[in-house]
């Protein structure tokens, strides 16, 4: 797994799947399908030196390539968030390739769940983007490895993130509360929206945007709304990308007006070598994606070992600790905070190697 900064490297999709598989260590890329019910299915399993491999199944209605490059990017930072909060499971991701607004057939969703349970446990996922609980429901009268009994892992995500832009706010800024920091954020989703609730609450100045208007109705007479294009153009302390990934691009990233990047999606920067070292360079502090937004592994293995939810919001309290060692160590260094972030866990993973 060791090679420079350790960041995902993009595989050339086009190329031998063996060779793909190899290009960040996966250890198993796997196809499923069945013919009667139409399910399509493909899982990636990055890492499991830590315990047995762990991560949402979504589904989208994309091509086979672009399954095969979101669950390969997905499972691996998986891996890096489980070990970053001392977590005992490696990562994995698996994608549903159909059409999530239409209908899904009590048959499919149950070949859904006999190919889950055919994994014997090297899986243990719960619903993502495009399955709802009520799915996860149906998944699980065929397998016992899908947990969402406790609901959306959103709002422990939320709670996690909220402690890491207070910190962060404190590290960058030198303020310890939010009164009057000005916090722009995209996507009013599941966590999104807590999170938006939180910063409201603690009196900070919030921008939000979102591709669905009728999310934004209800924060109309207390935040600023602005379009989806524009908000990481805002002029604000925080900018906070809470929706897709790869937000932070070569067309996004010289148009930022922030000081400080800190929000709950996934793969937040394109090009994690580029783009970490072009935000280090103009002094912009990024909150590593998969450290900051760690709550919600925290929330699914609450469910996995059989305890309260409320272990998972204790354990957002070390997300504030973890992201201050990264940046102490970023500015000892001259290091992006991000690869530093990816040298704690692998260093971590390494130690259960010995």
């Amino acid at each position: 797994m060791k090679k420079k900064n350790l960041c995902y490297v993009e595989p050339k999709i086009k190329a031998n799947l063996f060779e793909v598989q190899q290009v960040n260590e996966h250890e198993k890329l796997i196809f499923g399908s069945d013919k009667k019910s139409g399910l399509k299915i493909i899982l990636a399993i990055h890492n499991t030196t830590l315990g047995p491999s762990t991560g949402g199944t979504r589904m989208a209605f994309v091509s086979e390539e672009t399954a095969v490059e979101e669950v390969l990017r997905l499972s691996y930072a998986m891996t890096f968030k489980c070990a970053i909060i001392d977590e005992p499971f490696g990562g994995s991701k698996a994608v549903v390739i159909g059409d999530p607004s239409k209908p899904k057939s009590k048959k499919f969703l149950h070949a859904l769940g006999d190919f889950i349970e055919s994994l014997g446990g090297a899986f243990l996922t719960g619903v993502d983007m495009g399955l709802s609980l009520e799915d996860a429901k149906i998944i699980a009268e065929r397998t016992k490895y899908i947990f969402n009994s406790k609901g959306y892992s959103g709002t422990t995500t939320a709670h996690g993130v909220f402690k890491g832009i207070k910190e962060t706010v404190l590290y960058a800024l030198g303020k310890d509360n939010l009164a009057g920091v000005s916090v722009a954020v995209q996507g009013i989703g599941n966590v999104g929206s807590t999170l938006v609730d939180l910063l409201l609450a603690g009196g900070a100045k919030v921008f939000i945007a979102d591709v669905e208007p009728n999310k934004l109705e209800k924060y109309a007479n207390v935040a600023t709304i602005v379009s989806n294009d524009e908000i990481h153009r805002i002029p604000c302390d925080v900018f906070a990308p809470c929706a897709v990934g790869e937000i932070i691009n070569d067309a996004t990233i010289t148009e930022l007006r922030c000081k400080i990047i800190a929000g709950g999606a996934n793969n937040q920067l394109k090009d994690e070598t580029k783009h970490a070292k072009k935000l280090h360079e103009m002094g912009i502090l990024h909150a590593p994606d998969f450290v900051i937004n760690a709550g919600g592994v925290c929330h699914g293995m609450c469910e996995v070992k059989g305890v309260d939810i409320s272990h998972a919001i204790q354990k957002t309290d070390l997300i504030p600790g973890i992201l201050r060692t990264v940046y102490d160590r970023s500015k000892k260094t001259n290091t992006p905070p991000l690869h530093i972030a990816y040298e704690i866990a692998y260093e971590k993973i390494q130690s259960k190697k010995k």
